[in-house]
């Protein structure tokens, strides 16, 4: 199996709290990746912010095989959350995903990693060009190298990472609907209005299985 890293160093300003314990139906937000990243990977890394009120609120969610590390730099984004979670996995591959994806499918996560043997990165691809750079597998050792190399030329973005890839794959979304109809893999809480979706997302989900 492989690791999986989850960043959830977002201040979540927009939504109005800590991104990831913002409630969808009566779970924290990260809960749901943590629920689908288990069944796939043998190691877990959260990636926090330094300056992130009480990390140890994350300890009543953490599995047996996941820790909760910080930003290893100053100044964190995205692109330093994915070089911190880089330095302490012991995988070959990871899955990097973002803590405010519930619906991550893990077919689509399968299918990824299935795709990435000898490669760098197995990134999904939509119709105009998009990229979905935390929804992707790596390469640790190539991903730790590009993302040192952005991080020392003074880029800031995920983007930036890949462009220093020398192997890499990328997925059209389109190839994803067969396990994942209506990708909502790629369904972000990123302001009220998308919890206000993903809750009736969960709803017709919870009619549907009767569960949450």
């Amino acid at each position: 199996m492989s690791g999986a890293i989850i960043l959830a160093g977002g201040k979540g300003d927009r939504i109005g709290g800590d991104k990831p314990f913002i409630k969808l139906g009566d779970r924290p937000l990260i809960s749901y990746t943590l629920e689908v990243v288990k069944k796939i990977s043998r190691e877990i890394i959260i990636v926090v912010s330094r300056d992130i009120p009480e990390p140890t609120r994350f300890n009543s969610l953490v599995l047996k095989n996941a820790k909760v590390i910080e930003d290893m730099l100053p100044d964190g984004g995205p692109l330093i959350g994915v070089y911190s979670g880089l330095q302490y996995m012991n995988s070959e591959y990871s899955v990097i995903l973002p803590c405010d994806a519930p619906f991550v499918n893990e077919e689509v996560l399968r299918y990824l990693l299935k795709r990435s043997e000898d490669t760098h990165a197995v990134i999904p691809v939509w119709p105009n060009g998009y990229i979905e750079p935390l929804n992707a597998v790596y390469n640790v050792s190539a991903g730790r190298r590009a993302s040192r190399k952005a991080i020392d030329e003074g880029k800031k973005r995920v983007n930036d990472m890949v462009q220093m890839l020398e192997k890499t794959i990328y997925v059209p979304v389109e190839e994803l609907k067969t396990f994942d109809q209506e990708l909502l893999t790629f369904h972000n809480i990123n302001s009220t209005e998308d919890l206000e979706n993903a809750e009736k997302i969960l709803k017709k989900k919870t009619e549907k299985t009767g569960s949450r």
